[in-house]
């Protein structure tokens, strides 16, 4: 595979113009990473986010694009290529979420949360993957799945269900693309200020007194707290880590036990 134009690493993050993905895309240009995000906004929407990147010294390509289309997504990766010249790290991040009652999910809302949250990392996933097979080249995967890949939580069953999902595929993938020398591994962040739930908190005020009991260190998890651990995942601290998740939940996962009883 061709070095790109300035011999920098690339990186690709999916969601990127969302609260997580471009937290994730700042620690990665402040490690020398030149950046491509890959999301459903509009490239307009999207400039002062590119700005930034830009002004901290990193190329950067804006993919519009919708991970749950195999063409769109194929689409996006010919220009990836075509203008990076190589790929090294690709993160996928993109997903939605809804508070609904489990009784009142429409088929349509239970199959786009499949199609972007889980189906959305099987295809950007196998399109990398596979040029990357093909060119020999070692990359590094990174899955956003979520503390509720293995605790189940109320009015989120399919956002539940598909980080579930993420958290097997990663295994898998990690699995048969691990004697090519690529790396597959998630991370499981808590109860972020980002996207969904930072307008919940900000709206319903009981919404942040409920979450609080859940997060034994006390506190509403950043996107720049995964973004820091995702800082670790692309490094060469992680070159011997591959199929493994790290739970950055600030303890969700076993204060949801406590806050039960």
């Amino acid at each position: 595979m061709s070095e790109s134009s300035n011999g920098k690493k690339a990186a690709l993050i999916t969601g990127g113009a969302g609260d997580l993905g471009f937290a994730s895309a700042v620690k990665m240009a402040s490690m020398g990473f030149d950046i491509a995000l890959m999301d459903r906004k509009s490239e307009e929407e999207a400039s002062p986010r590119l700005q930034e990147l830009q002004d901290k010294g990193a190329k950067t390509l804006y993919l519009q694009a919708d991970v749950a289309d195999r063409g769109s997504v194929k689409q996006a990766c010919d220009r990836l290529w075509r203008d990076f010249g190589r790929l090294d790290v690709c993160m996928c991040n993109a997903g939605i979420s809804m508070n609904v009652p489990f009784l009142e999910y429409t088929v349509e809302q239970w199959n786009q949360h499949m199609d972007i949250n889980l189906n959305g990392y099987f295809h950007v996933c196998q399109e990398v993957g596979q040029r990357w097979v093909a060119a020999e080249h070692k990359g590094k995967m990174v899955f956003t799945g979520s503390w509720v890949q293995d605790v189940p939580y109320k009015l989120i069953a399919p956002y539940c269900v598909s980080k579930a999902g993420v958290w097997m595929l990663c295994r898998c993938a990690a699995l048969e693309l691990a004697p090519y020398g690529i790396t597959v591994n998630a991370v499981a962040p808590g109860i972020v200020d980002a996207g969904l739930t930072a307008r919940e908190l900000r709206d319903f005020p009981a919404f942040r007194e409920e979450f609080m009991k859940l997060i034994p260190l006390g506190r509403i998890q950043t996107a720049e707290d995964v973004a820091e651990v995702v800082g670790f995942l692309v490094s060469s601290a992680s070159d011997y880590l591959t199929g493994t998740c790290i739970m950055a939940d600030g303890g969700c996962m076993v204060g949801a036990g406590s806050a039960s009883k």
